[in-house]
């Protein structure tokens, strides 16, 4: 998946962030410069982290997450 199409709650991974390991997209939006990201790890272990990337920016999918209860 690309950057443009993030929302809350997905858990993806891409090895610029978090060594590669899960995390859970926090908040996305797109911006004049890109699409601001706000990221945490899945387990809490670490502050959230927020930052901009273009909206072609690559990472894997791994989990849908969820919306009003019901898995994605």
């Amino acid at each position: 998946m690309v950057a443009v199409d993030l929302h809350t709650r997905l858990v993806v991974s891409t090895p610029e962030w978090n060594n590669g390991n899960p995390v859970r997209i926090l908040n996305a939006h797109v911006t004049a410069g890109g699409v601001g990201v706000r990221y945490q790890d899945v387990w809490a272990h670490q502050p959230a982290r927020v930052t901009t990337v273009a909206p072609g920016f690559e990472l894997d999918l791994i989990s849908g997450g969820c919306q009003a209860g019901r898995a994605r």
